[in-house]
């Protein structure tokens, strides 16, 4: 048999942080097989039926013994664990599970999208899938595991997102095996059927015809190419960053840095870099450390969370929206980005309504923009005789009010100029203007 690993879990009426020790020490808890323990017997599915067909049978066509291989994951003792047993999994502060329970749950999570029943294969993005049906998932998730220390909505978005990767690896795999440009669609279907009941015809039939299609194709490509300009890959297998930066942290005392993090996932086992690229970048990472290691009272690296000052971003520059290269995806990176672009052009909506309504007045005595202007916090021009209260109340608004809200203003007035009787007239100043 293969390595069996102990895993933390409890029970609903007992406290969880009575159960939780150090991630060091080994955990008095049920013994549960890792995918090393499928690869010595077939496996069975929910119908009985083996997965044998999964096996590599003898090339040329000879009869024989069939060359045994693992079968796919199904993690049985997750999904038939008691309602009242639950795996408790530890996320770090970046939101990503760890250790051994965190690697139960990545593997659980891979089970739950290839289920048909659950989640189809026909949609051709994981957006377009209904929300409920991924809630559900979510609450398939909860009723086998515990979140530690605690729940929080950056998690559910992460347990989301994992959802999604595997559901697009999955049919992925799919493709590599099934898809073949000189047979038909239903002979792709038919093959693939036989050979796993866990591919649904119905929806499968749905996906290999998206296969064909010209667009779809066009996107193959340009994906490929894509692909081809990765010059500096990593070689840490299917364990991702968070568990290998654990590891790490309990290893040497010290959580390691984002500079390390690539030191040790672009170097393979046997000690040699992946390539002449990679070479390069680990000679700069080694010599910022040198430097910072003897420079003495200061830490020229920043904290480990200041990923915009420290050793990997001094090499290779700041982070693109919504990911942390050699951390994960990381939100608060595109909500910056998103705030400093709104705030650059707001005066700029300012200064062009007043040059607008200083035309349109001109020209349109009767028209009535005193309210609207009021409601974005700008005086009407010209008319500065209304009294010092009036005027105090504007600019006290004006110290007040978001820059979000003056562009919703802005495009109210813009609908009010269209709708007036001259909307001709405004819209060739407005034109002008432009």
């Amino acid at each position: 048999m293969g390595r069996r690993k102990r895993l933390c879990i409890t029970s609903i009426d007992i406290p969880i942080d009575s159960e939780i020790h150090d991630q060091s020490s080994e955990f008095s808890a049920t013994d549960i097989p890792t995918e090393g323990d499928q690869s010595d017997h077939p496996q069975t599915t929910e119908g009985g039926q083996s997965t044998a067909e999964e096996h590599s049978s003898i090339e040329g066509g000879q009869s024989g013994a069939q060359k045994k291989v693992r079968g796919y994951t199904q993690k049985t003792e997750t999904w038939n664990m008691s309602s009242s047993q639950k795996i408790v999994v530890t996320f770090n502060r970046f939101g990503k599970p760890i250790v051994d329970e965190g690697n139960e749950l990545v593997q659980y999570l891979g089970t739950l999208v290839r289920m048909a029943n659950h989640v189809g294969i026909e949609y051709d993005d994981w957006r377009k899938i209904p929300i409920q049906k991924k809630e559900d998932m979510y609450s398939m998730v909860k009723a086998k595991f515990v979140i530690h220390p605690v729940e929080t909505s950056e998690i559910k978005k992460w347990i989301l997102f994992s959802m999604g990767k595997k559901w697009r690896t999955w049919k992925g795999s799919l493709k590599a095996r099934a898809y073949d440009s000189s047979l038909t669609i239903d002979q792709i279907v038919a093959q693939q059927t036989e050979k796993d009941n866990r591919v649904n015809p119905t929806q499968f039939k749905k996906l290999v015809t998206h296969w064909f299609t010209p667009e779809y194709q066009s996107m193959c490509d340009l994906r490929r190419k894509s692909r081809a300009k990765m010059e500096e890959p990593h070689v840490s297998g299917t364990k991702s960053f968070a568990p290998l930066a654990h590891e790490e942290a309990l290893k040497n005392g010290v959580y390691p840095t984002r500079g390390q993090i690539y030191l040790k996932t672009r170097t393979r086992k046997n000690g040699n870099i992946v390539n002449e690229k990679v070479a390069q970048v680990m000679t700069s990472l080694q010599a910022i450390a040198s430097d910072s290691s003897n420079t003495q009272g200061s830490n020229t690296l920043g904290s480990v969370d200041d990923f915009s000052n420290d050793d990997y971003s001094k090499v290779k520059g700041p982070e693109k929206r919504g990911y942390i290269r050699c951390v994960g995806r990381m939100p608060t990176v595109k909500e910056k980005v998103v705030s400093c672009s709104n705030d650059s052009s707001v005066e700029q909506l300012k200064t062009m309504v007043n040059v607008m309504a200083n035309i349109i007045q001109e020209h349109i005595p009767n028209a009535n923009l005193s309210g609207i202007l009021s409601n974005m916090n700008i005086q009407m021009p010209g008319n500065t005789s209304t009294g010092p209260r009036n005027s105090n109340s504007v600019n006290q608004r004006a110290s007040s009010e978001s820059h979000h809200n003056d562009g919703n203003h802005f495009y109210e007035l813009l609908s009010f100029l269209c709708s007036y009787k001259y909307s001709l007239f405004v819209l060739s100043v407005i034109l002008f203007i432009f």
